[in-house]
C-alpha cells in the first residue's frame, strides 16, 4: 500500500512537471499575440508588446475609427471596419461622411463597442488594427484570429499602424505634410495665434459639453498652438455644463458640432439671453463644424479636416 502511494505521488509530480514545461513553452496567458502560429513576417512594437505581422497584409480588418482613418490615409483599404458614434448621431450605423469616397466596398461589421468575433473570424483577416481603449480587453481573443496591433495614444497611432502595414514612408510623408500645414497656419496667424482663444462645444440632444485638451480636437488645437479659454484649458476630455454656465462657453472664437441637428440643444442655447452676451457671438465668430471630423475622426485625415476649418474660419475669413 505504501509502495502504491509513493508510486502515485511520483506520477502526479511527473505530470505536474510536464504541465509546467508545456505552459512555459507555450508562453501561458500573455498580452502578446501568438503571432508565430501565423507564419513569419515583420516584428512591430505595439502598446501590448511585440507582434509579428505579415510582410504585406492583404486582408486587414480595422475595429476603431482612428484605424479606419489612418489606414485609408496610408493607401490601404481594409476589407472590413466597425463604425463609431452614438444612436443619436444623425448618420448612426454608417462610416463617417468625410470618408465616404474612400469606403466603398468595405464591409461594415457593427459598432466598435460590440465586437462580433464570429464575423471577424469569418473574414479570415491576416491583420487586425484597433486601440487599447476599445479592444484591449479582447486582445487575447482577437490575437487568436490574426496578428492584432493595438495602439494606446493618438500620437503614435499613425506610426504604429504604418509599421504594421509596411507603409512607414507614407506615414512619414503624411506627418511631414501635416506639420508643414500647421507651420503655414501659425505663420499666417502671426501674433493673433497667441491671443485667439478657441472654445469648442458639442450640442447633444439634452446637454452641452465643453471639449478640452484631452479630446481629439483639443489635441489638434494644442498641436497648432491655439490657446483655450480658462474654462477649457484642462487636461480632461470634456465637461457637461448647464444653461446657467453659458458664459463658460465663450472664447474669441466658438466652434461647435452636433450629434444630430434635428435633435440638439443648439437652438435652446443660442436663444438664451446669456448667449447673446458672449464675445464670440457679438463679433459673429461662431462656426459650425463636422461632428465626424472634430469628434469621431482621431486620424490624420480628420486632423487635416480640422486644420482646413481653422484655415477657413481664422485665416480666409477672419472677423
Amino acid at each position: 500500500m505504501l509502495r502504491e502511494m509513493r508510486y502515485l505521488k511520483g506520477a502526479l509530480l511527473a505530470i505536474a512537471a510536464l504541465v509546467l514545461v508545456l505552459v512555459v513553452a507555450c508562453g501561458g496567458p500573455s498580452q502578446q499575440a501568438p503571432s508565430a502560429s501565423f507564419g513569419g513576417g515583420r516584428t512591430v512594437e505595439t502598446a501590448l508588446g511585440e507582434v509579428v505581422v505579415p510582410q504585406s497584409p492583404q486582408r486587414v480588418v480595422v475595429l476603431a475609427q482612428s484605424a479606419l482613418d489612418n489606414t485609408l490615409a496610408l493607401g490601404v483599404k481594409p476589407i472590413a471596419s466597425t463604425y463609431a458614434g452614438f444612436p443619436q448621431r444623425s448618420d448612426y450605423g454608417n462610416f463617417p461622411d468625410y470618408l465616404a469616397n474612400k469606403t466603398e466596398g468595405i464591409a461594415n461589421i457593427g459598432h466598435a463597442s460590440q465586437s462580433n468575433f464570429e464575423a471577424i473570424l469569418a473574414l479570415n483577416p491576416d491583420l487586425i488594427l484597433s486601440n487599447v481603449d476599445d479592444h484591449g480587453q479582447f486582445y487575447d481573443r482577437l490575437s487568436q484570429i490574426a496578428p492584432t496591433v493595438l495602439v494606446e495614444t493618438r500620437a503614435d497611432a499613425l506610426t504604429t499602424y504604418a509599421e504594421a502595414l509596411g507603409k512607414t514612408e507614407q506615414a512619414e510623408a503624411l506627418t511631414q505634410d501635416f506639420e508643414a500645414r500647421m507651420q503655414q497656419f501659425r505663420q499666417q496667424m502671426g501674433a493673433a495665434l497667441q491671443t485667439t482663444e478657441v472654445s469648442v462645444l458639442r450640442f447633444r440632444p439634452n446637454q452641452v459639453r465643453l471639449y478640452m485638451k484631452d479630446s481629439f480636437c483639443g489635441y489638434i488645437l494644442e498641436q497648432v498652438g491655439l490657446p483655450r479659454p480658462p474654462t477649457q484649458a484642462k487636461d480632461k476630455f470634456f465637461e457637461t455644463v448647464s444653461l446657467e454656465a453659458v458664459p463658460a462657453m465663450d472664447g474669441d472664437v466658438i466652434f461647435y458640432f452636433e450629434d444630430n441637428p434635428q435633435d440638439s440643444m443648439a437652438q435652446q442655447v443660442m436663444t438664451h439671453p446669456l448667449w447673446q452676451q458672449l464675445l464670440a457671438v457679438q463679433q459673429e465668430r461662431v462656426y459650425p463644424v463636422s461632428f465626424d471630423t472634430w469628434f469621431l475622426g482621431n486620424g490624420i485625415l480628420a486632423a487635416n479636416a480640422v486644420l482646413d476649418d481653422l484655415f477657413t474660419y481664422l485665416i480666409d475669413a477672419p472677423a
